[in-house]
């Protein structure tokens, strides 16, 4: 027979009585923190992105009087020499200028501004998109032109009248004390908007669009005229180039093709107020060939512009043809033809028409048959109104292994 104990436990102690009073207060966090959250995401929200993801604009050069408004500290505050390296301007700072001043200031690589005289701008907050720039024009007058780093952002500008979204162009941007705004382009595509309508309207290069107070009607660019055209080039002074950069361009160059064996020295000519050009080395893809970008501007009647090259020891008897690859950039007017010039220190002694230019990859082969010694010191692009064609009188065309044998 089996005998069978049984355990018997000793009893659990009581739980502890809590006061009412505690699980009010926790009944009450439980309702109040989601409470307070919301709110405060709400706040947030509205408010913008932190200060560390806005973009700081930095100011440069400055004429006159020019004064900053700090947000923060609700004060305007006078631009000086002493100061103007230390200023940094965030969203909810303004600027604005005296009669006769003007000042410059931008986002490294990315964006360049002049505000001119009896002007006054606002830096918007970007509603949370960090790749998006928002600027208000409250009067004046606002020059812009995008930099090498601009691609991938979104640059909006608002007056009292319109709101114009820049993709990656040189611009200028005007609000008169009447309530008109106007927007012209110089190179690239501005797409702006009434605020008194839905329909949006393109302002392509060499455009410019007026927008009166309050109008509701369709909005409809026209082509620039020479005056339009000059204040609107003033974008293109704001364009530097560092020391560094300049030396990486000399180092490209040596490998962009063999023409640059004979090549000590390379720039780009044009009148001031009477066209414009401009050029850069680049290398698409690392081991890739060296890309030659020109810009070109010959507007004005007569105007032209171009590239040259400073040659030593080059004889057209020892080499046989030039020969190169080129397109017109995709997004731009095309020229219908330009010329490359062979030159002595006197004139010129061969030249060749360029033409037909596409927008894909075209090669190009020019022979100089000379059998006679025949020494050149210059060979320049030109680009000239006469020839580029009514409607591709600003473009950019790109140039691979440019090749001498």
């Amino acid at each position: 027979m089996t005998s069978k104990r049984i355990q018997v436990e000793p009893p659990l102690p009581p739980e502890p009585i809590e006061p009412e009073g505690r699980n009010y207060l926790v009944i009450a966090l439980l309702i109040l923190v989601p409470i307070v959250l919301f709110f405060a995401g709400l706040a947030l929200f509205l408010m913008g992105p932190p200060s560390g993801e806005i973009y700081e604009y930095k100011i440069g050069r400055f004429s006159g009087v020019a004064e900053v408004y700090f947000h923060k500290r609700h004060k305007w505050a006078k631009v000086d020499r002493a100061t103007q390296q230390q200023i940094v301007l965030r969203a909810g700072d303004k600027v604005k200028t005296a009669k006769g001043a003007d000042i410059d200031l931008g986002i490294s690589k990315v964006l360049d501004l002049r505000l001119k005289p009896n002007s006054e701008m606002e830096m918007l907050r970007s509603r949370g998109a960090l790749n998006k720039l928002r600027l208000k024009l409250h009067r004046g007058s606002l020059l812009g032109i995008s930099g090498e780093q601009f691609t991938g952002h979104e640059l909006e500008i608002e007056t009292p009248v319109l709101v114009a979204a820049v993709r990656g162009t040189a611009f200028l941007i005007q609000s008169d004390p009447k309530g008109a705004s106007s927007v012209s382009v110089l190179e690239g595509t501005v797409e702006v908007q009434s605020r008194y309508s839905k329909e949006v309207t393109r302002v392509k290069t060499l455009e410019i669009l007026a927008v009166p107070p309050k109008t509701k009607g369709p909005l409809k660019p026209r082509r620039v005229n020479y005056q339009e055209w000059r204040t609107t080039a003033e974008a293109r002074d704001l364009i530097s180039v560092s020391v560094k950069e300049a030396a990486e361009q000399v180092d490209l160059r040596k490998k962009a093709g063999t023409l640059f064996n004979y090549v000590f020295d390379e720039g780009v000519f044009f009148k001031p107020d009477w066209g414009y050009a401009d050029r850069e080395f680049n290398e698409e893809e690392k081991g890739g060939p060296i890309i030659l970008r020109i810009d070109y501007d010959v507007f004005p009647q007569g105007s032209f512009s171009g590239m040259y090259f400073k040659t030593r020891d080059l004889d057209l008897s020892k080499v046989h043809h030039l020969s190169f690859s080129l397109k017109a950039d995709p997004e731009k007017p095309v020229p219908d033809q330009f010329r490359i010039e062979f030159k002595d220190q006197f004139s010129i002694v061969r030249g060749f028409a360029v033409k037909p230019i596409t927008r894909d990859w075209r090669f190009y082969s020019f022979d100089f048959n000379t059998q006679q010694a025949t020494p050149v010191s210059e060979m320049v692009f030109v680009f000239e109104n006469s020839k580029a064609g009514p409607l591709n009188l600003s473009g950019t065309v790109y140039i691979k292994n440019l090749t001498i044998e």
